[in-house]
């Protein structure tokens, strides 16, 4: 992190603190002086930051959009090679002024934008020109291609969104290949736990990714889209009815196909490749100790597919995640867990609630029952942020986040 951005940070870090009572006015007064900051106007200018990366990303998501729809709604009016070379120097365009603002003028949100823009134009690319060579939507080809092409912008400029970019299309190509390699039912249903192998991967890279200083932004960017990834499928699975479907498609034991035990042991090794890196940090325990028993769920799933009670267990898992999504947060002080954890709870509670009395209730009484519940959930979580609050205010200061512990005499 450079100069600038610490700064930023720090000037939005010591706002949330006085405003939690953690710190005093004076004591603020004092920490944003110490980083040249004393002046009023300086520090809205550096709290302004926040602001000028969230317009330019919106921005450039707009513009993308309008772009791309421009080409598909003149797409079979254009010819094929005004296709692909205006698709192509858009591409060039963005990139090219997104690295000039960067490199040459110190813009970084606005450049970094840019590329994003042209991350979007890429992408968008493939897709566009593979239907002049009449090649698919849905052929993975496409999707690696995608990510390919994205993944290197995102640690060649340090962007975390143009990561998240290259994640959700390595994502999309192992869903497109699994639908392409097992088309139709039983096969195609247990090949869906290979995405789960694939979030649990994820996760662990992450995790690698924070004991690297170089690599350490990107950390949550992989070990958050990987716990997406697993709690989407998971929620999938909660439900009755997709296990009587399991059922009912007379799939019979060990009908799996090898990829998804391959994939569950590609996943268990990078998992045991975070852990034996910090084998004694008891928080990095309990992950690899979480993967390996969602690891192997995946493989008795895999192996005996055909039991109505896979949608408790799924349940049960579900919920298990979303506290222990909720306890790492709080045990590291790490904001962007607690809330993806408690929005995972809620959600699990709304849905478990309209799916048991959605058709035994009136429906007046549905709603009340609703708003109550929910107010009980507002009022756990304002308490979880109470205790956390009380043990800062303590010093009882959680251990760093990327896992290190250290002995104390």
């Amino acid at each position: 992190m450079d100069d600038q951005a610490y700064r930023e940070r720090l000037a939005r870090d010591v706002a949330a603190w006085r405003r939690a009572a953690l710190i005093s006015d004076d004591q603020e007064r004092a920490i944003l002086a110490r980083i040249g900051a004393g002046e009023r106007r300086a520090v809205g200018a550096l709290r302004l930051g926040w602001l000028v990366s969230a317009v330019a990303v919106i921005a450039a998501i707009v513009l993308g959009a309008g772009i791309v729809l421009l080409f598909a709604a003149n797409w079979q009016t254009m010819p094929a090679a005004l296709r692909v070379g205006a698709l192509g120097a858009g591409v060039v365009a963005a990139y090219g002024a997104g690295y000039a603002l960067i490199e040459r003028y110190q813009m970084e949100r606005i450049g970094g934008a840019l590329l994003l823009l042209g991350v979007i134009l890429y992408n968008a690319s493939v897709f566009l020109v593979a239907q002049v060579y009449q090649v698919p939507v849905d052929s993975p080809p496409l999707w690696l291609l995608a990510a390919a092409g994205t993944f290197p912008l995102a640690y060649l400029y340090a962007s975390r969104i143009v990561l998240l970019l290259a994640i959700a299309g390595v994502t999309g190509w192992v869903v497109a290949q699994m639908v392409a390699w097992y088309p139709d039912s039983p096969k195609s249903q247990s090949a869906a736990l290979v995405v789960g192998a694939l979030a649990v991967a994820l996760y662990a890279v992450g995790r690698l990714h924070g004991d690297r200083a170089p690599l350490r932004r990107f950390a949550d960017v992989y070990a958050l889209a990987g716990l997406l990834v697993l709690l989407g499928l998971v929620y999938v699975f909660t439900f009755a009815d997709v296990w009587d479907a399991v059922i009912d498609s007379g799939v019979r034991p060990a009908a799996a196909p090898p990829v998804v035990y391959v994939a569950v042991g590609v996943a268990a090794l990078v998992a045991a490749a975070a852990w034996l890196v910090r084998p004694a940090d008891p928080v990095r325990r309990i992950e690899a100790a979480a993967q390996a028993g969602v690891l192997a769920l995946a493989a008795v799933v895999a192996t005996w597919p055909a039991w109505a009670g896979y949608a408790l267990v799924f349940n049960a898992v579900y919920f298990a995640l979303a506290f222990a999504i909720i306890a790492r947060g709080s045990l590291l002080a790490d904001e962007p867990y607690i809330n993806l954890g408690l929005a995972t709870l809620a959600i699990g509670l709304l849905t478990r609630y309209v799916d048991a009395f959605w058709s035994r209730m009136a429906t007046s009484a549905f709603f009340i029952v609703g708003g109550l519940l929910l107010f009980a959930v507002a009022f756990a979580v304002e308490r979880l942020r109470r205790s956390l609050l009380r043990e800062m205010r303590d010093g009882r200061e959680p251990p760093p986040a990327g896992g290190a512990t250290e002995a104390t005499a």
